[in-house]
């Protein structure tokens, strides 16, 4: 199976018209914020947005092309975070919550939400850091705000049905880390500004597509989507408005790369065969525990046993009138000599 890496310099509305309908396997996105960084002086650039209502209204086509061009059933995985307002910035503390709004474009869409985890960054201590009214001498009663070290993952399902397949691309171990709703991965990148941590993206691939799906990324970023993408085992489509990004991806990640990257041997056949060995896995590892805890309770049944049949002994000899202190002594004796 040959893969595909399409990196694309553009605006990603006027790319992703000129794709074909549900042509990817799945969406996943991180989207730039509005008015939170100055991203590039492009009009196209989403982050250069004067209104949130404009904000949401450009995020609106988008998401419309990206329903176009995903296939039936399947899904739309955005990340994203509450705007914190601040002081210098804003001229006012709290939060702008973007979850109502962006859940209704989607809702607009004909996307449903699926599932969803909580990507936890950082520890609250390293934020701090960042947020100086974190520290303890800073706080005040009444007015405590937490750490910004938190993210969203929302996963839409497109409206309709696609194939169904009765296996799953992770192993037993990754799943049982997984299946928890917050997901403690570091954030880290390749000096992109807001980085997309290469862990989160492969867990939504191995997740929610197959080996040889085509994964769309329209706000690609340094091409994190489309690296983990491929050595996933998927082809990929990143779409970056913004020159220095696109060249970033090229220069760190994909010019490294040789030819052999794009030669994959998997499928969804050997994806199958993999969940299937991990399935025995599975019943190995249930069997050892249930022949466990049944060695357990015959050990349990054994020392109760043993501690009536002391129990008895001890009343015979009481009966006999041997003194409580020597029966101790004779216990004690018989301890030592069982120790060593």
């Amino acid at each position: 199976m040959r893969l595909t890496n399409t990196w694309i310099n553009g605006d990603c509305l006027k790319e992703l018209k000129k794709m074909a309908d549900e042509s990817v396997d799945m969406v996943i996105t991180s989207p730039p914020y509005h008015n939170l960084r100055v991203y590039s002086n492009d009009p196209c650039d989403l982050s250069n947005c004067e209104s949130y209502e404009e904000y949401y209204y450009l995020l609106g086509l988008v998401i419309a092309e990206c329903q176009r061009v995903l296939k039936k059933g399947g899904k739309f995985i955005m990340q994203f975070e509450d705007y914190n307002y601040t002081i210098g910035r804003d001229n006012k503390m709290g939060q702008e919550s973007l979850t109502g709004n962006i859940n209704k474009i989607m809702l607009d869409n004909k996307f449903s939400l699926w599932t969803k985890a909580f990507w936890r960054k950082y520890s609250a201590q390293r934020a701090m850091l960042a947020q100086g009214n974190l520290y303890y001498r800073n706080m005040k009663a009444r007015d405590t705000i937490l750490a910004a070290n938190v993210g969203f993952v929302y996963v839409y399902k497109k409206e309709g049905d696609c194939e169904l397949i009765k296996a799953s691309d992770i192993t037993l171990a990754e799943w049982a880390d997984w299946a928890d709703g917050v997901w403690n991965i570091s954030n880290s990148g390749i000096s992109h500004t807001t980085p997309f941590a290469e862990e989160l993206v492969r867990r939504c691939v191995k997740l929610w597509s197959c080996p040889g799906d085509v994964v769309l990324d329209p706000f690609a970023g340094a091409g994190t989507t489309n690296k983990v993408a491929i050595e996933c085992g998927r082809s990929a489509i990143g779409i970056e408005l913004q020159k220095e990004w696109y060249d970033l991806a090229i220069e760190k990640r994909f010019s490294l790369w040789d030819d052999s990257v794009y030669e994959s041997d998997d499928s969804i056949e050997k994806m199958k065969e993999r969940f299937n060995e991990q399935l025995l896995v599975g019943k190995e590892q249930s069997a050892k525990a249930k022949t466990e805890k049944q060695e357990k309770k015959v050990m349990s049944d054994k020392k109760k046993e043993l501690q009536t049949q002391i129990k008895n002994l001890e009343a015979e000899l009481v009966a006999l009138g041997i003194r409580k202190s020597e029966i101790k002594k004779i216990k004690n004796e018989a301890r030592v000599e069982s120790d060593g």
